[in-house]
């Protein structure tokens, strides 16, 4: 009922700036923009779909709050520190919801790690030291890498591939020859469809690529070869047997980005010694 009273609210203002051709466009600056946080539920029942083409270009938008964090972890403004790991803790839980991880990720614990400091910070509570601050930052750029190498691999077999069989009897010259049409068309669709799925792979490899790369550069973790080991991108035109070996190799690149990540997110999670009083 409340959303339905803001969606009429915001119609009827949005027809009365249509309705007033003369009126001045009023310029609102960020800092005047009000603070809008919801208590945080228990369980969690919405959901909202987003399009590949409309996530995107907005694929480094975590990245740039957790690089915000790490620069205000010594800042004494509570509040603004609190504002941005709001923020970085819902690009977590989208990372998360997108990849439909299990808890062993560590993707939804250090989302609520984030909830706990941002909460202590507004509560007045002793904060974690900006070490720990760096620390968390830390931990949610290799959550967010990933997220996205979850999302990258996919075991070949289970690629969607053509189903049709050609029938047994015996058909007219005309009903075969539409027949090898169709399946022409289906084997054609489901190469398509795989090439996409395989380009999706491969952007998701990218990007945990670039997240890793941003912590490698902040010296937590070396990369070494897998700095610059890369994966040539998809031409268009590739048969069905060069996009599964071009998946195999994704698979196998993205296998060896998470056993680095895994074996940061043990060590840093036994540097992170906060934890909120009771």
């Amino acid at each position: 009922m409340k959303m339905t009273l803001a969606l009429a609210a915001l119609v009827a203002g949005l027809g009365a700036l249509a309705g007033n051709s003369g009126a001045e466009e009023l310029a609102v600056k960020p800092a005047d923009r009000p603070t809008i946080r919801d208590d945080r539920p228990e369980n969690l029942r919405g959901w909202v779909i987003v399009s590949n083409s409309a996530y995107w270009p907005l694929c480094y938008e975590a990245l740039e709050n957790l690089t915000e964090v790490r620069e205000q972890a010594a800042s004494t403004d509570r509040t603004v520190l609190a504002d941005t790991l709001d923020k970085c803790s819902a690009w977590l839980k989208l990372a998360a919801s997108a990849a439909m991880v299990r808890e062993e990720s560590r993707i939804l614990t250090i989302a609520d790690k984030m909830d706990e400091v941002s909460v202590r910070l507004q509560d007045g509570d002793t904060p974690p030291t900006p070490r720990e601050i760096q620390v968390l930052a830390t931990m949610g750029e290799l959550a967010i890498a990933k997220s996205h190498l979850i999302r990258a691999t996919k075991d070949p077999s289970q690629r969607k591939t053509s189903q049709y069989l050609a029938g047994k009897k015996t058909l007219s010259a005309k009903l075969a020859a539409e027949e090898k049409e169709i399946r022409k068309a289906r084997i054609e669709r489901d190469r398509d469809q795989y090439r996409y799925d395989a380009g999706q792979s491969l952007r998701h490899l990218t990007v945990a690529q670039a997240y890793l790369r941003a912590v490698a550069g902040q010296g937590e973790i070396e990369l070494g070869e897998l700095a610059t080991e890369t994966i040539a991108p998809l031409q268009g035109h590739e048969s069905g047997e060069n996009l599964v070996d071009k998946d195999m190799e994704i698979n196998l690149l993205a296998e060896k980005l998470t056993n680095v990540i895994d074996a940061q997110q043990v060590r840093l999670a036994a540097e992170l010694k906060w934890a909120p009083k009771p």
